[in-house]
């Protein structure tokens, strides 16, 4: 596979999250569905309730359930910041961007911290190339159970 030539500021912020991916992650935190996609489109979305990829809209209420959020990569502090505040359970897929402002704020002692051993392929259907970053899934929430942690994670195996 081949990496993408980086376009800052003009790269697409709507790529679905890689199957194989998710089904890892559906594995780790034992579920067999997230209850919502928090920034999501009818083309993108990884579960079957969904809000835009609008930070600013109200999220609701989903119980102890976990909702999906890989949200635009454009400017992921908000989004940060509003998983954190929610006090649900979110799992987050981000750039594992550490001398971030946003990391420092919203991720650093607020979340548990699973850095990925294998990039991934944000190209539908037959990915040509991966994303050239390192990446990251946050944990936020009571189901996270161990917070302020940093390990890594081998999501294929």
């Amino acid at each position: 596979m081949t990496t993408p030539i980086q376009k800052p500021g003009r790269s697409r912020q709507d790529y679905r999250t890689p199957k194989e991916f998710l089904a890892a992650v559906k594995l780790l935190l034992e579920i067999e569905e997230f209850a919502v996609d928090l920034a999501a489109s009818a083309l993108n979305t990884v579960a079957k309730k969904y809000h835009t990829e609008a930070v600013t809209q109200a999220w609701g209420y989903w119980g102890t359930d976990w909702a999906w959020l890989n949200p635009p990569y454009a400017n992921i502090g908000p989004w940060a910041e509003k998983a954190y505040d929610s006090g649900s359970n979110i799992a987050m897929l981000v750039p594992a961007s550490v001398g971030a402002n946003w990391w420092k704020a919203w991720v650093h002692r607020r979340a548990k911290v699973l850095f990925l051993n294998g990039r991934l392929a944000f190209m539908p259907d037959k990915p040509t190339w991966l994303y050239p970053k390192d990446c990251a899934l946050l944990l936020y929430g009571p189901g996270a159970k161990a917070y302020h942690a940093y390990d890594i994670w081998t999501w294929r195996s």
